[in-house]
């Protein structure tokens, strides 16, 4: 296994696991792909008819998620229940607006796998136990 080895202030070495690091570099590139979709879509030509509104919860949603996986480089454990609130939401809105049940489940799959992920131990730790309070 490759991992990633970060050091924090107080001198501890924390290692992630590259899958780790992989599907959080995929949150972001997902979430700027994203947001580039959603600011240059016209609500008006959209397969899915949404409204103005909709669009900008679903701007909202992707600069906090980017927010919280940046932070999740950074192990702040907070940062992985706000990205977990911010899927919940975004499956809701999704419901909301129309999408089908099967695609909104696809949104929680991610988080779900990263819960996951965050189980996998290097050197008898888990990420889940190197993300800090």
């Amino acid at each position: 296994m490759i991992f990633i080895t970060n050091s924090d202030n107080s001198g501890n070495s924390k290692k992630r696991n590259i899958i780790v690091t992989i599907l959080l570099s995929l949150f972001i590139i997902a979430d700027f792909y994203t947001l580039k979709t959603v600011l240059d879509s016209n609500p008006n030509n959209d397969i899915i008819d949404l409204t103005v509104k909709l669009n900008y919860c679903y701007v909202v949603f992707t600069i906090l998620d980017l927010f919280f996986t940046f932070s999740l480089f950074l192990w702040k454990k907070w940062a992985f229940w706000g990205t977990l609130a911010i899927s919940i939401l975004t499956f809701l809105l999704n419901l909301y607006s129309g999408v089908e049940i099967i695609m909104s489940f696809f949104g929680l799959s991610g988080v779900i796998l990263l819960f996951a992920l965050l189980q996998l131990k290097c050197e008898n730790v888990s990420g889940w136990k190197n993300l800090e309070q």
